[in-house]
């Protein structure tokens, strides 16, 4: 791991990466303006909408979306909270007494993250949470992350697999970007879910060929 011993650094970092993740692959994907693999502009059809041709209607699944969405909302807010206090705590030691919101401090440290999470000195209670939190079976775990990163990515895309190259190159964009707000090389956990999260997509083309 890139950051030793403090695993909320991770924990951090994830979170960047799945955030920037989602956010470019929502707006690759946006229905508005979705764009084939072959490079032509189509349109989703509306579930209630008569099917004008016997192509095949994709459409956006919007209850998986507002589930994953919720579920993550509710882990970056206690994470928020968690870099918010850690950095009062860390200001009040210093003789500081500026506090800024979790926006304020991402905003303040982009392209330096890795060096505010290395600087921050992280209580047992809150060091045990990360642990758990990145485990195995952790919500930012690399199983559970790379299998809502892709849950998410087939359903904006309406489970339409041609639209696989482009949610690859959203993926591994979002990547770059997280890892130029880090401020240098990712620590290894993100480096396994992006190879899981982009292993998932891959799997997916095979079914879908299979079943061609």
């Amino acid at each position: 791991m890139a950051i030793n011993p403090v695993p909320m650094s991770q924990s951090g970092i994830a979170n960047v990466s799945y955030a920037s993740k989602t956010a470019i692959v929502s707006e690759a994907t946006a229905d508005t303006t979705p764009i084939t693999s072959d490079g032509e502009a189509a349109l989703y059809e509306r579930s209630d909408q008569t099917k004008t041709n016997s192509k095949k209607a994709y459409t956006k699944d919007t209850v998986t979306l507002s589930e994953i969405s919720k579920q993550v909302e509710m882990k970056f807010a206690s994470l928020r909270a968690t870099v918010e206090n850690l950095f009062n705590m860390q200001n009040v030691k210093t003789g500081e007494a500026q506090g800024l919101s979790y926006n304020q401090i991402m905003e303040k440290y982009d392209g330096k993250l890795k060096e505010f999470y290395q600087n921050q000195e992280v209580d047992d209670s809150t060091r045990l949470s990360a642990q758990q939190e990145i485990s195995t079976d952790g919500f930012w775990g690399v199983k559970q992350t790379s299998d809502r990163a892709i849950n998410f990515a087939k359903a904006l895309s309406g489970g339409d697999p041609s639209k696989i190259p482009l949610l690859r190159k959203s993926i591994e964009e979002g990547y770059k970007a997280a890892e130029k707000a880090w401020g240098g090389e990712l620590p290894e956990i993100c480096k396994q879910t992006q190879e899981a999260t982009l292993k998932g997509l891959d799997d997916w083309a095979n079914e879908t060929k299979q079943n061609v």
